[in-house]
């Protein structure tokens, strides 16, 4: 999926919700969705990524200038991984 993913020049939406993607998948899904700029939905529910998937996808939330839904429910990010993803989204409003 990474690899399409990569070589896709406009996404807007990632729907991988319950695909088993773990913190590996999540790393690689980072990668790939590092230059997708518009990416607006990122729904990743029940992929058990963590807080060191939710790192490597963190530059993707910083980067995406039109994220509007953000769905990372089930994923054990506890309270450390809502202050990443407030810090990302914080820091994408700057830019």
């Amino acid at each position: 999926m990474a690899k399409v993913l990569d070589n896709t020049k406009y996404i807007t939406e990632v729907w991988l919700s319950s695909n088993g993607i773990f913190p590996d998948g999540a790393n690689a899904l980072g990668r790939a969705l590092k230059d997708k700029k518009y990416l607006e939905v990122l729904a990743l529910k029940r992929n058990d990524i963590g807080i060191v998937g939710l790192k490597d996808l963190q530059p993707v939330l910083q980067l995406s200038k039109t994220i509007r839904e953000l769905d990372l429910a089930g994923n054990a990010i506890g309270d450390e991984g809502v202050e990443i993803v407030c810090k990302a989204l914080k820091q994408k409003t700057k830019q």
